[in-house]
Order: C-alpha cells, then sequence, then structure tokens
C-alpha cells in the first residue's frame, strides 16, 4: 500500500497523461501493468478485507448491542416471562442459564452479606439487585475463562467465533446474489426464485448466528453459576 501510494504521488497522478483514453492516469495504468495479475489479485483481497472488516464489525456492533439491550431490560419482576418472538432471538444467554445464575447469585450473595449491612433495602430485594447486576456483566466475561479453564474458553471461543462468521456475511451474501443474478441469462421467475432462496439461506444463518452467539455465552453464564469464575459484582464483595 505504501509503495503504491508513493508510486501514484510521486509520479503526479492527478495529472491526466493517458490523453483522456482511460479514467487512468499513466502512472496508475503503468502500476497495475507492474503488479500484473497476481498483484491486482492481491490488492482486490486487500480492499475487500478493509471492506469486509467494516461491515461485520458494523453488523456485529448493532447485533451486540440489541444484545445487550435485551439484558438491561431484565429486572426480578419480568425474569419469569423475558420477551419472546422477534425480541427474544437477541436474548444472548438460554433461559436455564439466566434462571440458573439468578438463583445461584441470590444465594451466594445471602451467604456473604454482611450482618445488617444494606438495612435500608430488605435482603431478598437487596439479593435480586445484585443478581441482576451479575446477570448483565457476562456479555463481558469470557475472557476471565482463559485463566480458569483454558479448555472451556476454547470452546466459548469457538462457538463465538462460528456465530461471527454468520454476522459477517449477512450483508454481502444477498448483494453478491443479486448481483450474480444480474448477469445470468435466465428467465425472471427463475431469478426472483433463486433470490428468494438466498434471502431465506441469509435468514437462516441470521437465526443461526443468535443460537450459536446465545451457546457461547450460556457457557458463561453457566461457569459463573458455578463458581468456576466470578463477577465483578460478586468480587467486590470480597472473599467467601
Amino acid at each position: 500500500m505504501w509503495f503504491a501510494a508513493v508510486w501514484l504521488l510521486g509520479a503526479g497522478v492527478w495529472r491526466d497523461r493517458a490523453g483522456g483514453r482511460s479514467i487512468l492516469s499513466a502512472p496508475a495504468e503503468q502500476l497495475l501493468n507492474l503488479f500484473g495479475v497476481s498483484g491486482r489479485l492481491v490488492a482486490i483481497s486487500v480492499v475487500c478485507l478493509l471492506v469486509g472488516e467494516v461491515t461485520s464489525v458494523t453488523a456485529q456492533s448493532m447485533l451486540y448491542r440489541r444484545s445487550w439491550r435485551y439484558m438491561a431490560r431484565i429486572t426480578p419482576e419480568n425474569l419469569a416471562g423475558l420477551p419472546g418472538g422477534w425480541r427474544g432471538l437477541f436474548r444472548p444467554i438460554s433461559r436455564r442459564a439466566i434462571n440458573r445464575l439468578y438463583t445461584n447469585m441470590i444465594h451466594a450473595y445471602e451467604a456473604v452479606r454482611p450482618p445488617g449491612g444494606g438495612a435500608e433495602v430488605p435482603g431478598s430485594e437487596e439479593s435480586e439487585r445484585m443478581a441482576i447486576r451479575v446477570l448483565n456483566e457476562v456479555l463481558t466475561m469470557g475472557p476471565r475463562l482463559i485463566m480458569a479453564k483454558p479448555e472451556l474458553y476454547a470452546e466459548y471461543d469457538r462457538i463465538r467465533s462460528e456465530s461471527e462468521f454468520r454476522d459477517a456475511i449477512l450483508v454481502p451474501l444477498p448483494i453478491l446474489g443479486t448481483a450474480i443474478l444480474l448477469n445470468l441469462h435466465v428467465p425472471t421467475s427463475v431469478k426472483v426464485v433463486v433470490f428468494l432462496a438466498v434471502v431465506v439461506l441469509d435468514v437462516y444463518l441470521f437465526l443461526q448466528a443468535r443460537r450459536l452467539f446465545r451457546t457461547a455465552h450460556s457457557i458463561v453464564a453457566h461457569s459463573v453459576a458455578d463458581g468456576t469464575i466470578s463477577s465483578a459484582t460478586m468480587g467486590d464483595l470480597g472473599p467467601g
């Protein structure tokens, strides 16, 4: 990239020396000829990498925020009836893991709660509030498995990576399908059927990515419930 930039800038890329025959100036054409087919493929790969990095990170960030907002809405009152349907797709932890972690954290907090501490808040309400705080930390606690249980972290990381891969191709897949169909000489009805098939495949990958994301973070939630790793909320309470 540095070589290409210096070549083009140094040769005066902004001055058209191709006599209007091409949108590229002479230095750019010379550079392409110098690179040859292999060099052009490498350049295309770099461009695809950069574009893919932006689109995949953007998509993953949007989906992560939806999951984070889902967890942020959980309260002791609505825990038994968590939203399902479309919103339920973004639940990042299985219901079993949520209930198990919530119950175990209440018992753990009651066991270490200082006598008479937090007298302004009834014990049960305070324990429930602390358990909800632990639930909200699960999405950021995956790295704690590295030291506590490396083999479990490897499984968590594998499943999460599979989820991220599917998220990364959600955007380019339908665009690629459309581009291919525009260049095929087949009846319109066939194009419609193929396009619908691509859309169905994209939806399937989206649902599968959400399931894998939920499975990965359920591993973390169960690890917290088992005491394999501890949350910052419970860690602030001191040993025991």
